[in-house]
């Protein structure tokens, strides 16, 4: 039997399957695309520019998702970018990654990735050395640790035959 109208909920703000509201698709979507405009000005020097993004930025996204939800030409606009959202996140992963291993490599500097946890080639190779240490360490204690636990128990196992408890009758 279909549903009626009186059986429907009315949802004022409808949301997509991870519960979010348009306009906060709308904002994330807004807020992403300045990331990776801020990234790329950071990726040519352009300190002041990235800088005004971080500054005005959030206001000017705020003020974006308002109009759209009362101007639809915007609304329209904007909504382009929930679409390709998941695309744009995939691509604003893969430049930290990919800068850093043009830092690696010598190709670029490390500053001009900062903000996006690019560090200098040296740091994270001590930073990969001290893990690799650390885990070496770890991987030995546990090892003695074994060792010891097995001579314990097979003193004791030995201990048990010496006694004659380990023979069953």
């Amino acid at each position: 039997m279909p549903r009626t109208s009186a059986t429907v909920k009315d949802n004022p703000t409808p949301t997509n399957e991870f519960g979010k509201t348009k306009a906060e698709l709308r904002e994330e979507a807004l807020n992403g695309v300045l990331q990776v405009g801020q990234l790329a000005m950071l990726t040519f020097g352009q300190f002041s520019d990235a800088g005004a993004i971080g500054m005005h930025g959030p206001k000017l996204v705020s003020e974006t998702v308002a109009l759209a939800e009362n101007n639809s030409k915007v609304a329209s606009k904007v909504d382009l970018l929930i679409e390709i959202g998941p695309y744009a996140g995939i691509v604003a992963a893969a430049i930290p990654f990919l800068a850093q291993l043009f830092v690696n490599h010598g190709l670029v500097k490390a500053e001009m990735f900062a903000n996006a946890g690019v560090v200098p080639a040296d740091q994270l190779e001590s930073e990969m050395k001290l893990t690799i240490m650390r885990r070496t360490l770890e991987t030995q204690k546990q090892q003695a640790q074994m060792e010891a636990e097995m001579r314990q128990a097979m003193s004791e196992f030995e201990n048990a035959n010496a006694n004659g408890q380990g023979n069953a009758e």
